[in-house]
């Protein structure tokens, strides 16, 4: 399809009334597992783009409905003793919905990429459907727009924030403005796309939006899914629900793609506007708030006024910043705040322990930093910290990705969320990799690669095992820990080759440490997210099992029989898991007995030590 600026062609477009708001399935069939949905494990957001859209539209007089088609799916799923047809279950939903409502116009949302095969499916059931014109838009939307029209065959896309500019388009389509007056918006037609490019967002008190969390079932979405990274330490029956305090990031990171979406700097609601949203929710029954702020910490001075507004009202809500924030902005007095306020979970964004790839991706952090903020945290051991890390930088060596490890276990906080480098379009870093032709022949996969990134439930274990993921072969295999070769600290590893070392960071940095955790707060916290884990989105990793036995058997005094049980049956059928637990010296024998190792990184009584260059290289 080829995009062209308007330039007075001419564009007929149709009275629009009311409106139906789609969020379609999270992911589509090839990803889907009723099993781990059944569990509750399948993601479960409310829809809160779709919200603040619905608010602009009954604030402007339209009529409009939200179908969250993927919460819908799952409370199907809840109810259903039996496995149901993932496709039909949907498909009947949404045809229900349009058949009953009749809408004038229906808008599709899509966020993540992964989505973007429901997207697709969502919108070729509307054309067989009905005649509706269709509008598309959201974060996938605008930074491939020019695929994802071709793809959905959608009449309307919405570029960026669109709230305004729908109102604008919804004014032109109703004969209130001419048709040079639309904004943020691509018109498609026939094999060409009409582009208006003219900038629209919102700002000042335009912000302060509350969505109709009445038409919403907000309250409900926590029972059927799960919502951030800390679900797990949930108080039993507390509801959760999605806030939003500002937009934009003041970080300018290669990697992401937030800047491009939400514009330069960040813009922040009133604290009133965002006390009065909380305290809707908290009479609603939501007990628990995850920020979707992706720089909650923005302005030092308005979060510890914030959270100290949440404590004058009294919310009595715990809460968590699952996007990640910024470390330099972990100040003892905005970390007080947070605590006094109902923070349990911070993610802390450090992405690598190397000085020199930090620089090169543009993270706005130091070693130093993240120390400092580390030492910070320490005091409040109630809040469980999660350090976010990426691999597979351009040109990153071995070596720098050892950095990290060093870093991480200097700094030593709760869990590490590891992921390999994902290019997304619309970022510097793709841009830099297709210009150093880094990345293979299908778009926004690395060189080399033979498998998806997005996994959907999948964690990157489990779809090895289930041969998702082909397990790569590579170096030589010397015994506990020697799942990688460290002989050559600067060579660059392959693509295939990052698969074996995020299984090496993960079992190094998230579960050896456990061994030798002795703060009684954080070994219950442990306990606490490895039961979750393990029962929840992994009841078949082998390691997982064995390492909440372990802690069952530090926490506890003693490991649930049934528990053990599942660990013999596992090693029993899997040759993956019994290969992976006599590589780190791990075994059924030792869960029976409590007689754990001390470390999986230890050769007979000889620490594992990195080679000198890594280890002075994160002082660089």
């Amino acid at each position: 399809m080829k995009i062209i600026e308007y330039s007075g062609e001419e564009i007929v477009l149709k009275a629009v009334r009311r409106i139906l708001l789609v969020n379609p399935p999270d992911v589509d069939s090839s990803l889907f597992d009723f099993d781990t949905a059944k569990r509750g494990r399948a993601n479960n957001y409310p829809a809160y783009g779709l919200g603040v859209l619905a608010r602009h539209l009954l604030n402007n007089g339209y009529e409009v409905k939200i179908l969250n088609l993927n919460h819908e799916l799952l409370k199907v799923i809840h109810a259903s003793p039996v496995p149901v047809d993932y496709d039909v279950a949907w498909q009947f939903i949404l045809f229900k919905e349009i058949s009953e409502y009749d809408p004038d116009l229906i808008g599709v949302t899509c966020l993540f990429s992964v989505t973007g095969k429901s997207l697709k499916a969502v919108c070729e059931l509307i054309r067989k459907t009905c005649v509706t014109p269709i509008a598309i838009g959201g974060v996938h939307v605008t930074h491939d727009v020019e695929n994802v029209l071709v793809d959905t065959q959608a009449d309307f896309a919405f570029l960026n924030e669109s709230e305004k500019a729908l109102i604008r388009f919804l004014e032109v389509s109703n004969g209130k403005k001419d048709i040079k007056d639309l904004c943020q918006v691509i018109v498609r037609q026939g094999d060409k796309g009409i582009k208006f490019s003219q900038p629209l967002l919102p700002s000042g008190c335009e912000l302060d939006i509350i969505p109709p969390f009445e038409m919403m079932d907000v309250e409900n979405h926590s029972l059927y899914g799960t919502l951030g990274s800390w679900y797990g330490f949930r108080y039993k029956d507390t509801r959760i629900a999605t806030a939003l305090s500002n937009r934009g990031c003041r970080a300018h990171c290669s990697f992401c793609n937030v800047r491009s979406f939400n514009g330069e700097g960040v813009r922040q609601r009133s604290i009133e506007s965002v006390l009065e949203e909380l305290s809707i929710l908290r009479d609603r029954g939501i007990g628990h708030i995850i920020w979707l702020d992706d720089d909650l910490l923005m302005r030092e001075e308005r979060a510890i006024a914030l959270f100290d507004g949440m404590v004058k009202k009294n919310l009595q809500m715990t809460w968590d910043a699952t996007n990640g924030v910024i470390a330099a902005s972990l100040k003892d007095e905005v970390v007080a705040a947070a605590t006094e306020s109902g923070c349990i979970g911070l993610a802390l964004g450090i992405e690598s322990g190397n000085a020199e790839i930090l620089r090169s991706i543009k993270k706005p952090g130091t070693p130093r930093i993240f120390r400092r903020a580390a030492e910070v945290l320490k005091n409040y051991p109630q809040i469980n910290v999660r350090a976010l890390l990426i691999i597979g930088f351009p040109n990153e060596t071995l070596g720098q990705m050892l950095d990290t490890v060093n870093l991480c276990e200097e700094m030593n906080l709760d869990w590490h969320n590891i992921a390999i480098l994902q290019p997304w379009k619309d970022t510097p870093i793709y841009d830099a990799m297709v210009d150093q032709g880094l990345l293979g022949e299908e778009e926004g996969k690395l060189k080399g690669d033979i498998s998806p990134y997005q996994l959907g439930p999948y964690s990157r274990q489990r779809a090895v095992e289930q041969g998702k993921i082909q397990q790569s072969q590579y170096g030589e295999k010397k015994g506990r820990g020697g799942i990688v070769d460290l002989s050559d600290l600067s060579r660059v590893p392959s693509t295939p080759e990052l698969d074996d070392i995020w299984f090496y960071l993960n079992v190094r940095l998230n579960f050896d440490r456990l061994f030798i955790e002795h703060r009684w707060l954080k070994l219950q916290q442990q306990l606490t997210w490895l039961s979750y884990v393990a029962t929840k989105t992994a009841p078949d990793n082998a390691l997982i099992l064995y390492f909440y036995a372990y802690l069952q058997h530090r926490v506890l005094g003693e490991i649930d029989e049934s528990l053990i049980e599942t660990i013999g049956m596992r090693l029993k059928d899997s040759s993956y898991w019994r290969e992976k637990f006599a590589m780190f010296g791990l075994s059924l024998s030792q869960v029976k007995g409590g007689d754990f190792p001390t470390t999986m990184f230890y050769d007979v009584g000889e620490p594992f030590k990195l080679p000198y260059e890594a280890q002075t290289s994160l002082h660089a």
